[in-house]
């Protein structure tokens, strides 16, 4: 029910307002209704960015790319950062079909012989509205990108400006003032700023993520970030597969950059190679001195745009190379066993490095709906992925010392016949009376192990 989830003011809520569909219109669990919508946007951006691309062979490379990222940034995956490419890569087909719909000037009505004249005026009218309607689904898009991220507001402004010096290069100055690109664009910014600001406003928690490093911060913040290249190099991480996935992207790039020479220019494509790659080095700027960067350790999921738009571009001009022989053996091949390592670095990494099991977390939570409808009380990370399995039987909260995300959920667990409590992360042993939330809680059991935790029954004796 918030346009952002549960209070905070980033990440928009896309997925869980399409996965309605699926949860109340045909009664699938939540796990799978968030599932099926996140992989059905991941699939449509992956549908759109491949119609730019010729070769099967790189679509298959942009397949395990996208949908088999490395362990390091499997949040492409998981996280927002996918939805906003995908949204990005749609805006992007869209926008390249307004080539087929181009608007006809009144001039070349008179270039057309007797026989076709009637035809015009109503090819015109028809393309004319599907112009219109895809500039209006681009705008919307565009807007919708920025509300899932806000790391996308620099992919909208590049993609934009892309745009606008291309059509400039094409028309000149007088005709684009003319182009009804412009005028929806100004519209768009217009109600963009006034949802994201109400957005924003209504939100229970605020930060501020435009505050920037000075030249020492940054530098500390780059320190960092090659601090966790050289783990991987020398394989401190315990990631073997990423390691060495690190190596092999290091290799490619290298054998890339000799065969740019034979890259052939295509003019429908150019402007998305320019448009990825000033967003993959754009965006790395902006983690490296933005300072919520460093409060965050640097932490790698930042860097899954990076690593999309530059994909992107490697695929694209990879798309445009004219080589044979030993050389085009060598790219391809390079650059598939390179994704592939990256794409099982990722099973690898979670069978023998962590969490050691390739046993999904909802299953391993499902254990905890043999207690019947329950109300629990933990740590923040034993809280809300607890109740994933069935979020109607099983309530769960952080306590009330940690960071509660939602308050319905608190009335809710104290409103249960039977609470439990978890003490993995929080306590050392379950206390006889434990306060909590203002009520009285009494332990009524002995501790049992479900879930993969420590878990034991309280009784609410006050209700205060």
């Amino acid at each position: 029910h918030d346009l952002y989830f549960w209070g905070q003011d980033r990440m928009g809520s896309l997925v869980a307002l399409f996965a309605q569909l699926f949860y109340k219109g045909f009664g699938f669990s939540a796990v799978a209704s968030e599932s099926i919508t996140h992989y059905l946007i991941l699939l449509l951006g992956f549908l759109a960015f491949s119609s730019f691309i010729k070769s099967y062979f790189f679509r298959i490379i942009l397949a395990i790319v996208w949908f088999f990222p490395p362990m390091r940034l499997i949040d492409v995956t998981q996280f927002s950062f996918g939805l906003h490419y995908s949204v990005i890569a749609v805006a992007c087909y869209l926008l390249n079909l307004l080539n087929k719909y181009r608007l006809i000037p009144d001039c070349q009505f008179h270039t057309k012989g007797h026989k076709e004249l009637r035809k015009v005026p109503q090819r015109r009218r028809f393309d004319t509205v599907i112009h219109h309607l895809i500039l209006i689904s681009v705008v919307l898009l565009l807007i919708t990108a920025i509300w899932v991220s806000d790391m996308a507001l620099i992919s909208v402004f590049l993609f934009c400006a892309v745009h606008l010096y291309y059509l400039f290069k094409e028309r000149g100055k007088i005709s684009l003032i003319r182009r009804p690109e412009i005028y929806y664009g100004l519209a768009g910014i217009i109600v963009c700023y006034f949802f994201i600001h109400y957005a924003k406003s209504v939100a229970d928690q605020r930060a501020n993520y435009s505050s920037f490093n000075d030249p020492e911060a940054t530098l500390k913040t780059f320190k960092i970030f090659m601090n966790s290249i050289a783990d991987q190099l020398v394989f401190k991480t315990g990631e073997l597969l990423t390691g060495i996935y690190t190596y092999l992207l290091f290799l490619f790039l290298i054998v890339f950059g000799f065969q740019l020479r034979s890259f052939t220019s295509n003019p429908v494509v150019n402007r998305w190679i320019v448009l990825f790659l000033l967003d993959a080095l754009g965006l790395f700027a902006v983690i490296m001195v933005s300072e919520w960067t460093l409060i965050n350790d640097v932490p790698r999921r930042y860097f899954t745009c990076t690593y999309s738009a530059f994909s992107f571009f490697i695929l694209l001009v990879c798309d445009n190379l004219v080589i044979n022989g030993r050389r085009k053996l060598l790219l391809h091949g390079l650059l598939l066993i390179t994704v592939i390592a990256g794409g099982i670095s990722a099973p690898y990494a979670m069978k023998y490095s962590w969490p050691k099991t390739l046993i999904p977390k909802a299953e391993v939570v499902k254990e905890f709906e043999q207690l019947g409808k329950i109300g629990v009380i933990s740590n923040y990370w034993n809280s809300y992925v607890n109740s994933v399995s069935d979020p109607e039987m099983i309530k769960v909260t952080p306590h009330d010392q940690a960071e509660v995300r939602n308050y319905d959920i608190v009335r809710d667990v104290f409103q249960r016949e039977n609470i439990y409590v978890i003490r993995d992360g929080w306590l050392d042993a379950f206390p006889d009376t434990l306060i909590q939330f203002n009520h009285t809680l009494v332990r009524a059991g002995e501790e049992i192990f479900i879930g993969d935790c420590y878990v034991c029954k309280y009784r609410l004796v006050d209700l205060k």
